[in-house]
């Protein structure tokens, strides 16, 4: 018993000590938000700087980086000294936002890079981002590759040198570096926060990014929209505003009568406080009759029901969901069994061809079983599900 208090006493008095000494960029100080933030030294630092706020994720100020004709690299060479020397076991962790790409048009990785002032490692994070998805926060382990591969964790994965050359920049580090280049082309914008160094499992670490599904009736009367969090946290901590004064916990679906445009917020919730929140704006269609045309025009409507949601009698929303949809390389099987049970999932395709089958069995509640559609061409699927003695299917969209 002694031995468990102490070390309790010990992990909240570590995260304390850490919070207070630990280097850290939230670009808030009202006189100098940039701190030992630079342009890198030329050609290399063509990067416009400015601030803007509020961070959804802390409701703080953040740094926005514009990219410039060149190199276009900010970079700290004051604060993030000897990282793995002084701070081994702990995260860098940094915010990003992605406001434009300059027309890259494809999901985005967010990344980060440290240096020994000779040789560089990147931090490539797992989670992708497109223009106006939303912020997202990331954290990188310091940690030594010692010989093996380098260190990665469920975030992302360090990438660049060999194991060798990258425990010295670890052990050695002289600066941390950011940009905003994406293409060959000048009109990038992304914004970073909160660049600190961490315990791993940080105090004050918050998770409101969410998928949203939404499922059109094919008469149009109609839209039901679902949350499903990217977060392990209970659902119980979260709230939906469904942006049309209805607010609601995250497990209950919500029906939109209405058409037009939408802001959608999760926000999790600590002590009955708001901790942080994430938003998205969707478009409700018009109400219009299936099939029904104007000017000779087929209703987008329509095209669209028959891609994003199933069309099958016996589909059941409620229990399986099908994210993304349309699909290009992954789709994930979104489950909310009543117990737990076996799972079998086959793919077909127009001609009753199945291209792909995979089964597991699945925990009761919400769960997702992941399938990659990488291989399969451009088209219509049906995907069939069977689980508990029932049998049921769903259209899918593959768009490459």
């Amino acid at each position: 018993m002694v031995r468990i208090y102490f070390f309790a006493v010990y992990f909240l008095l570590g995260c304390f000590m850490l919070q207070a000494q630990a280097p850290c960029s939230d670009f808030n100080d009202p006189t100098n938000p940039a701190g030992n933030w630079a342009p890198a030294p030329p050609p290399n630092g063509n990067v416009s700087v400015g601030f803007g706020t509020a961070n959804p994720l802390d409701g703080s100020q953040y740094l926005i980086l514009k990219d410039q004709s060149g190199g276009s690299w900010y970079q700290n060479t004051t604060d993030f000294q000897k990282l793995g020397d002084k701070y081994l076991g702990y995260c860098l962790y940094f915010d990003f936002y992605l406001e434009n790409d300059s027309g890259y048009g494809m999901p985005y990785h967010p990344y980060i890079t440290i240096s020994d002032g000779t040789n560089g490692a990147t931090f490539v994070a797992n989670v992708t981002v497109t223009p106006g998805s939303g912020w997202v926060r990331i954290k990188a382990p310091i940690a030594l590759a010692n010989g093996g591969p380098l260190p990665s964790n469920s975030d992302g994965a360090w990438t660049g040198p060999t194991p060798a050359v990258f425990d010295n920049i670890i052990m050695n580090t002289v600066s941390v570096g950011i940009t905003p280049d994406i293409t060959s082309t000048q009109q990038e914008v992304v914004y970073f926060d909160n660049i600190c160094v961490k315990p791993c499992s940080d105090c004050s670490e918050c998770n409101s990014n969410f998928k949203l599904q939404t499922t059109t009736s094919t008469s149009g009367n109609y839209t039901t929209a679902q949350v499903f969090l990217e977060s392990t946290n209970s659902p119980s901590l979260y709230s939906v505003d469904w942006g049309d004064g209805t607010v609601s916990n995250v497990l209950t679906s919500h029906t939109y009568l209405n058409s037009g445009s939408y802001k959608v917020c999760v926000t999790q919730y600590e002590n009955d406080k708001p901790k942080c929140t994430t938003c998205i704006v969707i478009c409700i269609p018009k109400p219009v009759e299936a099939g029904k045309t104007t000017n000779n025009v087929s209703s987008p409507l329509k095209e669209n029901a028959e891609i994003a949601r199933a069309e099958l009698s016996n589909t059941n929303p409620k229990e399986y969901l099908l994210v993304p949809n349309p699909a290009k390389n992954y789709v994930d099987v979104q489950t909310n069994l009543s117990k737990k049970g076996m799972v079998a999932v086959r793919i077909m395709d127009i001609s009753g061809k199945v291209v792909i089958e995979k089964s597991a069995t699945i925990e009761s509640g919400r769960q997702s079983m992941k399938l990659d559609t990488e291989k399969l061409v451009q088209g219509t699927y049906i995907v069939e599900i069977q689980s508990n003695g029932k049998t049921t299917s769903q259209k899918l969209l593959i768009s490459k």
